[in-house]
């Protein structure tokens, strides 16, 4: 009997197979596709996917870090924070992490549910740090703020005429005029201060008058670092402090950082507007000067809605400039974990109606292949809310957890993002204690996105 050659036939079988993957993998990195309105509709698992169970498995957290089954979020980098935090928990230390952000986190949204849930666990009462004046006083309800008009205020997007004078890590530095003052309350139910160190820099000495509740001093400080530092320790708790230049030459200061023992501290870097590329400005010894003074061990990257535009494409443009500014903060910020967070969901009327628009999903991609090629910490803040759609869903479910602009989370919505951070941070915390070197194999690869 004549056998026939089945060769070809396995090999066009072979070939619809692995067709039938790729467009199953291209759907499931999306999470979603998109109809003919140029609408991102999720699929139906998008809202019900956990993260894997690691705890009687290590090698699961390989998946964690790389596996686009997965929430596609990475741990990458992050042991030399957890070595810290170990330490802070051991040794009694205490460290901060620095957040930056843009309007989503104007005003410590954010940043206090996370510091809450952080000195919660590990100790540590205090705000962090704080600039000298606020482009919004009174919306920020942790700490209470005010100050005259003797401060020249240069930022990312308004240097000033001073040479050599440059903006801090918050994007703001503040030049003083004799008589300039600024002052910090804690409103009730925040706590009490303890101590209050002056950041300040420039090449001035500078005379300056403290005070608190109850006491008040006099004090010259002589800079002898790009930033400099000098804190002010009472016997008793305060809920005020006050200064006042009495120096008439001008004076450069970047805020206070208001601490009280052993713990982690959570400092709120918002800029409204600000797409991150501007830290690429903040000159290294500079930044490094901040890292030192304020013992950061972990950076929080969290930018892309003053990116993102519905119906823009390209934005190859921001990809390269994001490597420059993240290889920047790097190199200025040695031994430091960094973590990118992407951007949110958010909604665009379209037909009518609320809906994530098409393209959104490729620009988390963007920025999860960013932080792969750069080897730093990526969460996908994105798909922890829900994926596509999502932020329709916090807009109008209940409770409600955004505004009616269907970009900023409220009040709730913001400790709802800050929990999911807080989640996924002490996930990595919790595999690194079981197994210390787990996270470093990150560093030889990294995704294919």
């Amino acid at each position: 009997m004549e056998q026939r050659n089945t060769e070809p036939l396995m090999i066009l079988l072979a070939c619809a197979i692995f067709l039938l993957v790729m467009a199953a993998g291209v759907l499931h990195v999306f999470h979603g596709k998109l109809d003919e309105a140029g609408i991102v509709k999720a699929l139906p698992d998008t809202a019900t996917r956990t993260l894997p169970d690691t705890k009687t498995n290590t090698d699961s957290l390989h998946a964690l870090m790389f596996d686009r089954d997965t929430i596609s979020s990475m741990f990458t980098g992050l042991e030399t924070f957890y070595q810290s935090i170990q330490q802070v928990q051991s040794d009694h230390t205490l460290l901060h992490i620095a957040y930056f952000g843009d309007s989503m986190i104007e005003g410590d949204l954010v940043t206090q549910p996370l510091r809450r849930s952080m000195q919660r666990r590990f100790g540590g009462q205090g705000i962090g740090f704080i600039p000298v004046t606020s482009p919004i006083p009174g919306f920020r309800t942790t700490v209470k703020q005010s100050f005259n008009n003797n401060w020249s205020v240069s930022s990312f997007v308004r240097p000033g005429n001073s040479e050599g004078v440059f903006p801090g890590v918050s994007g703001y530095v503040y030049i003083s005029e004799e008589g300039a003052e600024t002052r910090y309350e804690s409103p009730p139910g925040t706590g009490s201060f303890h101590t209050a160190e002056i950041l300040y820099g420039g090449k001035n000495n500078i005379t300056l008058k403290v005070r608190t509740d109850t006491t008040s001093a006099l004090l010259s400080l002589a800079p002898e670092h790009p930033v400099s530092s000098f804190t002010v320790v009472r016997d008793s708790a305060f809920s005020l402090f006050e200064i006042e230049v009495r120096s008439a030459r001008p004076g450069v200061f970047y805020g206070v950082n208001f601490e009280n023992g052993p713990g982690v501290y959570v400092d709120n870097y918002a800029f409204r507007g600000n797409s991150g590329l501007p830290l690429n400005s903040v000159p290294s010894e500079i930044f490094s000067g901040f890292n030192t003074t304020l013992r950061n061990k972990l950076l929080i990257l969290h930018y892309g809605l003053n990116v993102f535009t519905p119906g823009v494409e390209d934005y190859h443009w921001y990809e390269v400039a994001m490597v420059n500014m993240i290889r920047h903060v790097k190199e200025s910020s040695p031994g430091i974990s960094i973590l990118m967070i992407s951007m949110p969901d958010r909604s665009a009327l379209i037909s009518g109606e609320y809906h994530t628009p098409a393209g959104l999903p490729e620009f988390i991609q963007l920025q999860q292949r960013v932080a792969a090629k750069e080897h730093v910490a990526f969460f996908n803040l994105y798909e922890a809310m829900g994926g596509a759609n999502s932020m329709k869903t916090w807009v109008e479910g209940h409770p409600r957890l955004a505004g009616d602009d269907y970009t900023h989370p409220n009040g709730a919505g913001a400790a709802k993002i800050a929990s999911l951070v807080y989640e996924f941070l002490m996930k990595g915390y919790e595999r690194y204690l079981q197994k210390p070197d787990s996270l470093t194999f990150a560093k030889s690869s990294a995704p294919t996105i």
